[in-house]
């Protein structure tokens, strides 16, 4: 298999997965005049919607950045590529639970730890990137792993704090997941691609 058929299937996938969530919202079988209470009951979903949206969305971003730095692949990349989909594609499952069963221990714990598995899963990526020279245009070095490794420890520190805190203040662990999403969100867009710009923090 070569690259451009790897590119566009996870293209395709996150296209899928993106798609799926929305359809977790359904329109309310209501009366007319019970309408605006029904739709104040979907703000939950909404919210599980729009977040894990973003999620998704950063997650194709980072495979993007991924994949500008990939040159050819081997069978071990690929499956390793398909089990960060894996955890991509599971996402609408806690997103589901999280917006019908909202401020609930147990599915604000899965969506976290869902999560946890992808980033870690991104990470292992790396470091495969790094062992293998061969696979990519420029070196991804020593360096530019270290550079990545706090934002990856930070993120998954935050995630796994938010976890162990849904079983008491399932709130503050939204709050969490949102302020991670958009701290990762703003880092992305200002800075270049660490894969390609080993001068990049």
């Amino acid at each position: 298999m070569n690259k451009q058929r790897l590119e566009a299937f996870s293209d395709s996938v996150y296209a899928i997965v993106i798609t799926l969530l929305i359809l977790e919202i359904r329109i309310p079988d209501v009366r007319p005049d019970a309408l605006a209470h029904a739709l104040v009951g979907l703000l939950p979903e909404v919210f599980t919607y729009v977040l894990s949206f973003f999620v998704v969305a950063l997650y194709w971003f980072s495979h993007h950045r991924v994949a500008q730095q990939v040159k050819q692949i081997d069978g071990m990349f690929i499956w390793l590529n398909m089990i960060w989909l894996l955890f991509v594609t599971v996402m609408p499952f806690p997103a589901a639970l999280l917006g019908r069963y909202p401020l609930q221990p147990l599915p604000t714990a899965i969506y976290g730890i869902d999560l946890v598995l992808a980033n870690v899963t991104g990470f292992v990526i790396l470091g495969y990137m790094k062992n293998h020279p061969q696979l990519c245009h420029s070196v991804v070095d020593s360096m530019v792993l270290r550079r990545q490794l706090p934002s990856y420890a930070i993120t998954n520190g935050i995630y796994i704090v938010a976890i162990a805190l849904s079983w008491y203040a399932a709130w503050i662990s939204y709050l969490l997941y949102a302020a991670v999403l958009i701290g990762l969100m703003v880092r992305f867009t200002r800075a270049p691609n660490p894969l390609q710009d080993k001068g990049a923090a």
